[in-house]
């Protein structure tokens, strides 16, 4: 199988090394020093799990070079989407099936608006990975809590899925669809937004968030009122939601953190308006008060541009 990953970083470089490790024609689309420490030492994924290495991944910041594929992993953040779609286009047929891995809940819808071409399906990973290093990629938990899990309203009987789960089985992550994507999108931002609040805002992994128990309820109240703005937009939520949630946080591997802290402790662009602006404006929209949403989203917006934060 044919595989592009679009955006190198923790969650493309870890699916994808683990893909490629399997054997399968695999390709990262990267630039700056990933792109440079992929040709020159390989791609490394480091975590509980033996050290995997790939020596000499296929990698370029030239996607029109790639030829056509059969699947995409699209693995960028949110501010990147429509620029990033424009990179794949020319590796695209009809026949493409691309999986959305972005967070935030109208990532898939842009993609697809901008795209044309292909089929994009809406994803969520469960793995917590980041760049360690230019070509290292560093992820907590073992194999058997990595996932992914897609969907489409309508072309879940694309014919590459059903290659692609076993694909990923035999790289030894799991892979499934999703029977309601409206659910698994809401379900997914929960639980990031949880993460981000906490760890974002508290500069402290979850264990410790977790046993404070002022920021235990900040991030309930999170997981609440993100529940209510998806039930006044009439998705089918699970009822039992906000203590599922809490439940998985109580069970994180140690020194989880989530990806926008980790982005702004690098000064790099975060995710706070796709994220939090998203959940306090349809909240807004729809009559819902978002108050602990709403506060986190004012005081993570000023950094949304990146830039050093201040000691």
């Amino acid at each position: 199988m044919k595989i592009a990953i679009m955006g190198a970083g923790g969650l493309g470089g870890f699916f994808g090394g683990k893909l490629a490790q399997a054997g399968h024609d695999v390709w990262f689309i990267a630039r700056g020093q990933q792109l440079a420490a992929l040709k020159a030492s390989g791609l490394r994924l480091q975590g509980p799990d033996p050290e995997i290495v790939i020596s000499h991944p296929n990698a370029t910041e030239m996607p029109a070079e790639i030829g056509a594929v059969d699947l995409v992993l699209f693995c960028v953040k949110l501010y990147d989407v429509e620029p990033a779609a424009a990179l794949i286009k020319p590796i695209l047929t009809d026949a493409t099936a691309v999986i959305s891995v972005l967070n935030g809940i109208d990532g898939p819808q842009r993609l697809a608006t901008a795209l044309e071409t292909g089929t994009v399906f809406s994803g969520a990973a469960r793995i917590s990975a980041k760049i360690k290093a230019p070509g290292v990629i560093s992820y907590l938990g073992s194999g058997d809590r990595h996932k992914l899990t897609f969907g489409h309203p309508s072309r879940n009987d694309h014919p590459i899925l059903v290659p692609f789960i076993k694909a990923c089985r035999g790289a030894g992550f799991a892979a499934e669809l999703a029977a309601d994507i409206d659910e698994m999108l809401w379900d997914k931002l929960a639980q990031l937004a949880q993460v981000a609040a906490l760890t974002t805002l508290g500069r402290i992994p979850m264990e410790v968030a977790m046993q404070d128990p002022l920021l235990f309820d900040i991030g309930k109240r999170v997981l609440q009122e993100i529940a209510a703005v998806a039930r006044a937009k009439n998705v089918a939520i699970n009822p039992n939601l906000v203590q599922a949630k809490l439940d998985i946080a109580a069970n994180y591997p140690p020194n989880l953190y989530a990806s926008m802290y980790h982005d702004l402790a690098a000064g790099k662009k975060i995710e706070v308006e796709g994220i939090f602006g998203y959940v306090a404006k349809t909240g807004q929209r729809l009559g819902i008060p978002t108050p602990t949403i709403d506060l986190v989203y004012a005081f993570l917006r000023p950094h949304a541009s990146g830039g050093t934060l201040a000691t």
